[in-house]
């Protein structure tokens, strides 16, 4: 039999026969004079064999190690029934490390559906994770009520979107609950004329800008920020930045001038030093 007969006989392709063979999962068979493989009815069974273990989802590496195992314990089985029972315990365990990785498999999945699920019936985005999903609509609500007033077209720049996904995928549940307080809270508290203000006052800050230019959008952030800062977490606020956020920082520097740049740096210190002064505060 050649290799093409033994391949459409077992629903296999040639190239597959000799990746077995590369393996030492298929032995080679001997020869005909003609230098073709002479396969055997025992390589048909073999290489069936090896497709039932594969549908299993045996992976080819414990095949091989399963049909030794199986095959030990047969020409065993008749003299040797102790040691074959021995043997059979090597297949015993295969199958049932196998059986636990279906299992998880299938608890995985069952997982994936439910979010599935959970993403058509809320109409969720499904390129974001589910826990940034509170976040994300909180952001939407803000733009949308932002518009409404007419300053600008847009409330967060396309920068900020991007800082905005990267963190809806990276941050923490407890992060992203702080977005979201923060996004819900401005609205809420008829914050957005001044958050818009003070984001304009920061946009058209001059390169050249005077201390008092400088102090003047300092005093602005700062005054805004003590708005809304019970929704902080200090411990987000006083950690060392993580590698995404220093990569945010360079982003956004990239489109600020120096007196923004060190404006936004003057404020950040300031407001953290509140943050830390009053988390000392409740400690006392």
């Amino acid at each position: 039999m050649k290799s093409s007969d033994l391949a459409r006989m077992t629903g296999v392709t040639v190239r597959t026969l000799r990746h077995y063979h590369a393996i030492g999962l298929l032995p080679e068979p001997q020869r005909a004079p003609n230098g073709y493989r002479a396969y055997s009815a025992s390589d048909v069974l073999r290489v069936l064999r090896i497709r039932q273990l594969a549908s299993l989802g045996f992976s080819l590496e414990h095949i091989g190690r399963m049909l030794d195992d199986l095959d030990a314990e047969r020409a065993q089985s008749a003299g040797h029934p102790t040691r074959a029972n021995a043997t059979a315990t090597g297949a015993e365990d295969l199958l049932e490390d196998l059986d636990h990785q279906l299992e998880a498999q299938i608890s995985q999945l069952q997982r994936q559906r439910e979010l599935i699920r959970h993403i058509r019936a809320h109409q969720a985005e499904p390129d974001y994770p589910e826990r940034a999903a509170r976040a994300l609509d909180a952001i939407q609500a803000f733009e949308q009520q932002a518009h409404e007033f007419g300053f600008l077209l847009s409330a967060l720049t396309e920068e900020d979107r991007v800082a905005m996904g990267i963190a809806a995928h990276l941050y923490s549940e407890c992060e992203l609950a702080e977005i979201e307080r923060i996004f819900r809270a401005i609205p809420e508290r008829g914050l957005i004329d001044e958050y818009l203000q003070v984001s304009r006052l920061m946009d058209e800050l001059p390169t050249h800008a005077t201390c008092e230019e400088r102090e003047r959008a300092i005093k602005a952030g700062m005054h805004f920020l003590d708005k809304i800062s019970d929704c902080m977490d200090p411990a987000n606020w006083l950690r060392p930045d993580k590698d995404y956020e220093l990569m945010l920082e360079r982003m956004a520097s990239d489109n600020y001038n120096s007196a923004q740049i060190a404006v936004s740096d003057e404020l950040f210190l300031r407001f953290t030093k509140e943050l830390a002064d009053r988390a000392h505060d409740k400690e006392s």
